[in-house]
């Protein structure tokens, strides 16, 4: 009980002090993302520009550790430069928060140069468990450090639902991996502030976290609950009644609809900041207040000395000056808004059958989930493709047959014919695998246009683009069909053979925006795609596909990015979510805006 009284106290004071954490955070919070974020973004491009690398994911890291060490190394102090920085942050921000407990006022430069200081004092151990300590920390999630250097740290979406769509015992396993690493990153979550504030060694602040939270390791959970509990209510219940009101103002004044939407938007922006506010400093309050109530909150360092703090003098030139300032914000904030909220995408995004069903309405990649799939008339159904041990092609997404088939082999192991005889499971439907050919003959007929994945594999000829050029080109071409690959390489030998094919490369995550590639469109893994990332592709001359899109609220904030198409398992939904989306309402546009669009 007193875990629970203690943790609510705690966290009334920590509301109460927000205006405290404003200057450092969004200091800091700007710093990194108008600057360093663009700096380190354009490096690591004119790094692989430098390189004559198109493009940086999975598939060519071999390469580049064997072929590129220039790259390699230039790469890799990017990285080393990432974490300084969120060292950096770390160590500013938690600096920042250790003397507003100690109630100390301290200038800014003063706490730069204290933080530079730290800095100095890296040693490669501190970086390997900064690194470790981060892994840990960023599990624990709502109250975790919100920087935006560690904002692409994430499991993309296809990850989670292949854990959770799976067998109890993997989903068991995921849990209970994330539960240990909720009490390991609790267990040492003192190390750092004790190397920052006490100027400990690497082993003994490992010792003195595990000592001190080997019994108050629930009553420090219990902070992160509670305190991110409250900020996560307060945010959602000002969105909530924002726009609440302004769906009100639609429905009984709408003459007066755009105003308010714009004043709405503008509090759901300070909202927004606020929440930015308190979810990065959030942990820092829970490490410097517990370690104060617990007595080791160390005193102010003998070599801190105060700087004198000039007097706030408002004459009749800052006051005007800061009225200026504030009237150009407001009209630009104004302005933005009203932008956002009148100009709506108006590109009507091209709907793809994910492998071929819809609603689980039959088994992937079979001619009767095709058959059934067409009737809701999806502008393309996207399906896979891979070679066999005779050189044919077969439509059959995954590298082993294992999940539908119960067989351990692979599609490249048997020929055509034997594959042709294999009955496959999904959905509570049985189909059978399926050739190209038949695959392709049955959407012509049906009038169905195809996005068509090339899966590769180790196993497969050296001939297979030639061979697919050569069997299936005219075809294709006649029926606009579209294709794509994950493999670089592939793409690049389409649309060098082919330049007339419509060819896509697939991106499992955005890691430095669009690459290089001769593609005409790209398709990416939704969940890590962004605004910035579609308006830099079609500023390329490229079209952005998203996969797979499954979800009312997802399929909205991907129109409202302007995507130009959307895979999905659910086509059903996706048709209604685009009829509806064509009559947005500005409440709608503010919801989106929330939930990530703006």
């Amino acid at each position: 009980m007193n875990y629970l009284k203690n943790s609510l106290i705690n966290t009334r004071d920590f509301l109460k002090s927000t205006q405290s954490y404003f200057r450092d955070v969004l200091l800091m919070h700007g710093l990194i993302l108008f600057i360093v974020l663009p700096l380190l973004g354009s490096s690591t491009r004119f790094i692989l520009k430098r390189g004559a690398i198109d493009y940086l994911s999975y598939d060519n890291l071999p390469t580049i550790l064997t072929q590129h060490p220039g790259v390699l190394v230039a790469l890799l102090l990017v990285l080393l430069s990432v974490l300084v920085l969120v060292y950096f942050e770390f160590t500013f921000l938690l600096l920042s928060v250790y003397f507003i407990k100690k109630k100390q006022a301290v200038r800014l430069r003063q706490l730069l140069q204290m933080t530079l200081l730290q800095i100095k004092k890296i040693r490669p151990i501190t970086v390997l468990f900064f690194l470790f300590y981060f892994l840990l920390v960023l599990p624990i999630g709502g109250l975790s450090f919100n920087s935006d250097l560690l904002s692409k740290i994430k499991i993309p979406a296809f990850i989670m639902d292949f854990i959770f769509e799976n067998r109890v015992i993997v989903v068991a396993g995921f849990v209970l991996g994330y539960l240990f690493l909720i009490y390991l990153g609790i267990r040492v979550i003192f190390a750092l502030p004790e190397m920052i504030l006490r100027d400990r060694g690497f082993r003994e602040s490992i010792k003195e976290s595990w000592r001190i939270t080997k019994r108050r390791f629930f009553a420090i959970l219990g902070q992160f609950i509670v305190i991110g509990g409250a900020i996560a209510l307060m945010t959602s219940l000002v969105f909530f009644l924002v726009i609440f009101a302004q769906s009100l103002f639609e429905l009984y004044l709408p003459e007066y609809a755009l105003a308010s939407a714009v004043f709405a938007m503008t509090l759901l922006q300070v909202a927004l900041l606020l929440n930015i506010v308190l979810s990065t400093v959030g942990i820092f309050y829970i490490i410097v207040d517990f370690m104060e109530d617990e007595g080791f909150l160390p005193d102010i360092p003998s070599w801190f000395y105060q700087e004198p703090l000039q007097e706030k003098k408002y004459t009749t030139l800052k006051i005007g000056l800061l009225l200026s300032v504030t009237i150009l914000f407001g009209i630009g904030v104004g302005l933005y808004n009203t932008t956002y909220l009148t100009d709506a995408s108006t590109i009507r995004p091209l709907t793809a059958s994910h492998r071929g069903v819809s609603n689980k309405n039959g088994v992937q990649n079979t001619l009767a989930s095709l058959r059934e799939t067409a009737k809701l008339s999806p502008n393309y159904v996207e399906m896979d493709v891979q070679e066999t041990k005779d050189h044919q092609f077969v439509v059959y997404h995954d590298f082993k047959l294992n999940s539908l088939a119960g067989i351990k082999k692979k599609p490249q192991d048997l020929t055509l014919k034997e594959l042709q005889a294999i009955e496959i499971t999904e959905n509570g439907k049985k189909g059978h695998i399926v050739s190209f050919d038949e695959y392709l003959d049955e959407a012509n007929r049906l009038n169905q246009k195809l996005i068509i994945e090339i899966k590769t594999t180790k196993y497969d000829s050296p001939d297979l683009v030639n061979n697919f050029i050569k069997r299936y080109k005219e075809d294709i071409l006649t029926h606009h069909h579209l294709i794509q690959s994950l493999t670089y390489q592939t793409v690049t030998d389409l649309k060098t053979e082919v330049p007339a094919f419509n060819v896509g490369y697939i991106l499992p995550f955005n890691i430095v925006g669009p690459p290089v590639t001769p593609a005409d469109f790209l398709t990416m893994e939704y969940s890590t795609v962004n605004r910035n990332f579609i308006d830099s592709a079609h500023a390329d001359g490229k079209k952005v596909f998203v996969w797979t899109v499954n979800d009312e609220d997802a399929m909205s904030r991907m129109i409202f990015y302007g995507v130009d198409g959307i895979i999905t398992d659910q086509m059903e939904l996706l048709n209604e979510t685009i009829h509806s989306s064509e009559e947005m309402t500005y409440s709608d546009k503010l919801l989106n805006f929330v939930l990530g669009v703006g």
